[in-house]
């Protein structure tokens, strides 16, 4: 988590910001997945095909949100792979869902499945006021 935070602090906060809470819940899911995987992946990255596997859709359904993120500026055109921009909004979104998975175990007692799916949600939809809180309170144990 240290390592998502110091990359933060290099970004645009406003910019990642505005990219976090322009896209949808949907949109988000795909930029936290493609994070994930572009760091198991290591050089090439995922495959579409992997992708639609990790997220359980289908194909076709997830070629047209690669097609959204790459019109917006989120995703490559030429690999499945995140741009600048998109790493860093998905390293917010990921640094959320971090920060909303404690919630969920720590303060709910949610577990397993139902504690990340919930946690994946809750990052993809907050909004940049509730984001922060909940990166600083993972980060500091404070809402500051």
């Amino acid at each position: 988590m240290a390592d998502d935070i110091t990359q933060l602090a290099g970004a645009d906060q406003d910019a990642v910001e505005r990219s976090c809470a322009d896209v949808t819940t949907g949109e988000a899911r795909y930029l936290m997945a493609l994070l994930d995987m572009q760091r198991e992946a290591g050089e090439n990255g995922p495959s579409q095909a992997s992708l639609a596997r990790h997220l359980n859709v289908s194909a076709p359904t997830a070629l047209e949100m690669l097609r959204r993120l790459r019109t917006m500026g989120l995703v490559q055109e030429e690999k499945v792979r995140l741009t600048p921009v998109g790493t860093s909004a998905a390293l917010v979104l990921s640094t959320r869902r971090r920060a909303a998975l404690a919630i969920m175990q720590d303060v709910l007692g949610l577990e397993g499945e139902d504690a990340e799916h919930e946690a994946a949600w809750l990052a993809a939809s907050a909004s940049p006021v509730l984001g922060r809180h909940l990166i600083s309170w993972r980060a500091h144990g404070t809402t500051n």
